[in-house]
């Protein structure tokens, strides 16, 4: 009888990361864009977020999208590059370095690649307008 009493009793611990608390959402707007091109072929696009109400560069970031405008990975302040991996929670980190160098590395873009700047309005308005909490 005794263990029938025990097999009805549960437990549960809720267990979250170190400074969790500290943790808050950033708003931040597009900035700047760019086409990384080659050969005359557009093979995406770059576009910096930055926080609105902060002129330095700790909350910021760079999208870097598919000729579709799909996102398909970010490039962060210090020259991080992650591509963002189907069906995973965790992004892949690709390498560290420049912005070209990132874009490049996460649209398999050739050596010969470059970033050409563009206004925000060719990206579409539907594009340029929202906002990211990242």
């Amino acid at each position: 009888m005794f263990a029938a009493l025990l097999a009805g009793c549960t437990s549960t611990q809720e267990i979250q990361p170190v400074g969790l608390e500290l943790n808050q959402p950033v708003h931040t707007e597009p900035v700047r864009a760019w086409r990384l091109v080659a050969s005359d072929t557009t093979l995406g696009y770059v576009v910096q977020f930055a926080d609105p109400d902060d002129d330095g560069p700790e909350h910021q970031f760079f999208s870097v999208r598919n000729p579709w405008q799909q996102e398909l990975g970010t490039v962060d302040r210090l020259g991080r590059a992650w591509r963002f991996v189907p069906h995973s929670t965790d992004p892949e980190w690709l390498s560290s370095g420049t912005l070209l160098a990132g874009a490049q590395a996460i649209l398999s873009a050739p050596p010969e690649a470059a970033l050409d700047e563009i206004p925000l309005s060719v990206l579409g308005a539907a594009d340029a307008a929202p906002t990211v909490d990242h």
